[in-house]
């Protein structure tokens, strides 16, 4: 019978893990995969690097559970704003509004393009990233499908696809992409891709 830890040694583990994948949240996005250093995560977090080491055996390590829990709360956001939204027209602002945040975002977007190098580079890994992506179209997809219907049924990865491209202008522009610029843009393709027509006030 293998013995359980304590609940509140469980509740610690947890908190110092997330404390640390928050800190990596804000690293990454400010100073990039290859820039980020294990001790200034460790740091940010008000932790050891050796207590850094007993969540995540590297930097890759930490930089995939972060992309992987990203991934998972993507899909729990949209979800969660979806089943709470009580009519068609209400999804639908729904859905505008969590796919212009993505992009408007600034330190997430950072890293939704820090995810896509690290893949380019990291082959060991890509296909678990790959596969959590997937699983993130996939759910966006059959939101689309419910709310749209098939006609209106857009591929997300085109969706994403955009976010990915404005956010690398904004980085590179950033007086001419500001966010405000962004959020119009954003609400133009949504509207113009998915047909959504001027009985919808937005």
């Amino acid at each position: 019978m293998i013995a359980r830890k304590p609940r509140k040694i469980q509740d610690r583990t947890a908190i110092t893990r997330e404390c640390l994948l928050r800190a990596a949240e804000k690293v990454f996005a400010r100073r990039g995969y290859e820039s980020a250093l294990l001790a200034e995560i460790a740091e940010a977090a008000g932790f050891s690097k050796g207590a850094l080491y007993a969540h995540f055996k590297s930097k890759e390590d930490l930089f995939l559970a972060l992309a992987l829990e990203k991934a998972a709360t993507l899909h729990a956001s949209l979800s969660n704003a979806l089943s709470q939204a009580p009519t068609r027209e209400a999804k639908i602002l729904a859905f505008r509004s969590f796919y212009i945040g993505l992009a408007v975002d600034r330190e997430w977007a950072l890293l939704i393009l820090e995810a896509k190098l690290f893949m380019t580079r990291h082959r060991k890994v890509r296909e678990r990233l790959l596969e959590a992506e997937s699983n993130l179209e996939v759910s966006v997809e059959q939101a689309l499908l419910k709310v749209f219907g098939k006609a209106k049924r857009t591929p997300a990865k085109a969706l994403g696809g955009i976010v990915a491209a404005l956010v690398l202008e904004s980085h590179l522009e950033p007086e001419a992409f500001t966010a405000r610029k962004i959020r119009a843009m954003l609400g133009t393709i949504f509207d113009s891709l998915l047909g959504v027509d001027d009985s919808v006030e937005v």
